[in-house]
């Protein structure tokens, strides 16, 4: 009898052991006896830029304004630039070149010293000398150092160019010249020196820097602005020394008088 129980027992525990197999193979199996889908929730997808991703900076773009310089491939020859003359348009250039030359001349021209004003004139050019402020270039009277004295010693006339005013004809001898339309004042002792600039202003053209330009000639000007203060200026006068240099030294090329004229 306790045999049969025993046997009983165990058999009901293998039916309950069955069913829950059964139970658990139709879940596994989606043999479900509900009829409602499961509901699932929808993800909506990130846009978010991944954190390890790096920004892109946009290209530059280059307006005609931009000062950015693209390098060029290729080498652009330099060209060679011929260097400018010196100038002496500025009197402080001037002067320090030809003070202490000029200081020779003025008194050598003083003194009638001939043999001193000879070692000062151009030794190829000569001195070319001009009455008035126009210099004419093909007519005015041209003499090298080496002739001064036999000009000075000649006792005939030399025609030097025309009186301003008349048109009469400046014939004289070389002393006479001298007195008139060289040495006529004390110039040594000019009230009035300039270097390069024109001091003395008459109706007369001067042509002085277009003969001897400043970027090859210095123009000293030794002027008085008045000698007689009841001619109120109208009685002025003035002295030019025109200079060019050859080699390492300055010579005097043109001896130009000048005076108030009609």
């Amino acid at each position: 009898m306790g045999r049969m129980v025993e046997l009983v027992l165990v058999a009901a525990i293998m039916g309950m052991m069955t069913g829950c197999v059964g139970e658990q193979t139709k879940g596994a199996t989606g043999t479900s006896n509900s009829s409602s889908p499961q509901p699932t929730s929808a993800v909506p997808p990130t846009n978010s830029p991944s954190a390890t991703s790096t920004p892109i900076s946009p290209t530059p773009t280059i307006t005609p304004n931009s000062t950015a310089q693209v390098p060029s491939t290729t080498t652009t020859p330099t060209p060679s630039v011929k260097p400018s003359p010196i100038s002496y348009a500025k009197e402080a250039d001037a002067k320090k070149a030809i003070e202490n030359r000029t200081k020779e001349t003025i008194q050598a021209l003083k003194e009638k010293d001939l043999k001193k004003l000879a070692e000062l004139i151009h030794p190829k050019k000569g001195v070319q000398f001009s009455p008035y402020s126009y210099i004419h270039v093909s007519s005015d009277v041209q003499v090298l150092g080496s002739g001064l004295a036999a000009l000075w010693a000649n006792t005939s006339t030399t025609h030097w160019g025309d009186y301003d005013g008349s048109g009469d004809p400046i014939d004289l001898t070389f002393p006479n010249y001298w007195d008139k339309f060289v040495y006529n004042e004390d110039f040594a002792a000019a009230p009035q020196i300039s270097y390069n600039i024109i001091l003395g202003k008459g109706n007369m053209i001067n042509n002085v820097f277009s003969v001897y330009p400043t970027t090859s000639a210095i123009t000293v000007e030794y002027h008085y602005p008045s000698l007689d203060a009841q001619f109120q200026g109208m009685d002025w006068t003035s002295l030019r020394l025109v200079y060019e240099s050859s080699g390492t030294q300055w010579y005097l090329v043109a001896i130009v008088h000048d005076q108030h004229t009609m």
